[in-house]
């Protein structure tokens, strides 16, 4: 059975609606100063689009509104750079646009969710240029 929302009473497994949103037409994106793991690690908040659970461990959300790994990191690169009207210049890798890219140190992919979270970034290219090296 789903947890409750103690102020409505309402199933939590559904909040947000992420699946049923994309699926009506609504926009989505992610981000790191909307959501309830209040971190701006943006793997932290991959994770969060993968398991639903707050940095405390309480579920929002069952698997009927969980994207998947593709979808979450295009919803939080593409479907972002949509709502600051960028996506003819950033949000996906394609030839005119920015090269906006990272290293990591894990396979985002692969690697267990409950570890996406730890993920780091080795290099990070901001247009095309590197602004952040670990080495």
């Amino acid at each position: 059975m789903a947890a409750n929302n103690c102020r409505t009473r309402q199933p939590c497994a559904v909040k947000p609606p992420v699946v049923t949103a994309k699926e009506i037409g609504v926009p989505v994106g992610a981000g790191t100063d909307a959501h309830r793991v209040a971190s701006y690690n943006p793997f932290t908040a991959l994770q969060w689009f993968l398991d639903g659970k707050t940095v405390s461990g309480i579920a929002l959300r069952g698997p009927e509104e969980t994207p998947g790994r593709l979808e979450a990191l295009r919803l939080y690169t593409l479907g972002s750079a949509w709502f600051s009207r960028d996506e003819d210049k950033r949000g996906s890798l394609a030839v005119g646009k920015l090269a906006d890219l990272a290293v990591l140190t894990k396979d985002y992919m692969t690697v267990p969710v409950e570890e996406i979270g730890g993920i780091e970034s080795l290099l990070t290219m901001v247009g095309g240029k590197i602004v952040y090296s670990a080495q």
